[in-house]
């Protein structure tokens, strides 16, 4: 067994109307006056109402911003920082998906260090913990933000995302409530299910993975797999929704202790050229990806596929057996994943650029497989 380091910062509160809790947990961090940022369907809809009740009832102060209903951009996060009176609040309190969640851990940094958001780009440039508390209640299964150690914002300058990762910046609390996902409409629920399933699969393949996080993301897998189509399918499977968060969540633990792999790295350049969601491009280039990576991780590819009740055992022990990946695109279809850029206007000539992105990614220094620039082309070409 190697050496590993596991670090959750996050104290995780989980459980049916928790989120009717969020005031007095606020408060067990000293906190009194706090940033609730939102989206504004959440707001309409009156779906965070638990939330504010909750906050009135423990006598926090609070402030509300639901201005965050797209995948955000570092030029919308500069008008929110320079807008927001940032040193006034003493917590950030994000209650929707994970692009809310990464803009208040994003705010936060600026709030106590200044600078530019930009300033921070990369791994471990985050000074010290922030002074705001960060409380983050997800409304969605899939990103993990709640406990992850990463903001991600659309870089438009250079059509490709961008990355502050640092385990300063994990949430104080995250409180899962499987009752805020039952808004959740289809395909947000499939795009964000399918993201976590591929937090689960690439951090229990990375190359710094670690028999801990192995344990939290195989079950992750099992989690997710079991109860994804019902979970989708019925908004009112309460059992269903909460498998799906818990596990979506431990898939998180997983990858931000171990880190992810060619999926994520593909997806920032596709989505930035694309504008499709993050999920749909983690699940398109989840099979080519697999299968590629099954070349060096055969016996845990097979484990993978095992848990995933995609493997025929009577095959043999080959994780590159085409009828396990010929079942997990048909799954992919069937929940409304696309197959093909080409339903997105892919372009020939952007093929190089992602191709190179992706190789410069974060995220692929940690795939168990190393990839020339060739190897992307043709996980890219397999999709096209």
């Amino acid at each position: 067994m190697n050496e590993f380091t596991f670090d959750l910062p996050t104290s995780w509160r989980h459980g049916s109307g928790m989120a009717s809790r969020t005031g007095e947990i606020i408060k067990e961090f000293g906190c009194r006056k706090t940033l609730l940022l939102t989206d504004r369907f959440l707001l309409e809809q009156k779906i965070i109402g638990p939330v504010l009740k909750s906050l009135d009832s423990a006598g926090i102060e609070y402030v509300v911003c639901g201005e965050i209903d797209e995948e955000p951009t570092v030029r919308f996060f500069d008008y929110l920082a320079d807008t927001l009176d940032l040193k006034s609040f003493d917590s950030i309190l994000a209650v929707g998906g994970g692009s809310v969640l990464d803009v208040a851990k994003g705010l936060a940094v600026v709030a106590s260090f200044g600078g530019n958001i930009r300033d921070y780009n990369g791994f471990d440039k985050v000074p010290a913990v922030p002074d705001q508390k960060i409380i983050a209640v997800p409304t969605t299964s899939g990103t993990g933000s709640e406990v992850s150690d990463g903001v991600v914002l659309i870089d438009e300058e250079k059509n490709t995302k961008f990355l502050v990762i640092s385990k300063k910046i994990c949430p104080a609390a995250a409180i899962t409530d499987p009752e805020l996902t039952r808004s959740v409409p289809y395909r947000v629920a499939v795009c964000s299910g399918i993201d976590a399933l591929v937090h689960a699969t690439e951090s229990f393949l990375s190359r710094d993975a670690s028999i801990i996080t192995e344990t939290f993301a195989l079950k992750a897998v099992e989690l997710l797999t079991k109860n994804f189509k019902q979970a989708v399918a019925d908004s009112q499977n309460i059992h269903a929704r909460e498998s799906m968060q818990v596990g979506a969540t431990m898939a998180m633990i997983a990858g931000m202790n171990s880190h992810l792999g060619l999926c994520h790295a593909l997806a920032m350049p596709l989505c930035a050229h694309y504008h499709m969601p993050h999920g749909q491009a983690c699940g398109m280039v989840l099979p080519a990806v697999l299968q590629y990576n099954a070349e060096a991780e055969n016996e845990k590819v097979v484990r993978l596929l095992k848990t995933m009740g995609l493997y025929d055992d009577e095959i043999g022990e080959d994780a590159t057996q085409d009828r396990a990946y010929e079942k997990l695109n048909a799954f992919l279809a069937e929940i409304s994943i696309v197959s093909k850029l080409g339903s997105f206007g892919y372009r020939d000539e952007d093929l190089s650029g992602i191709a190179e992105a992706t190789l410069e990614s974060a995220q692929t220094p940690t795939n168990p497989r190393k990839p020339s620039k060739q190897d992307i082309a043709d996980i890219i070409l397999k999709v096209t």
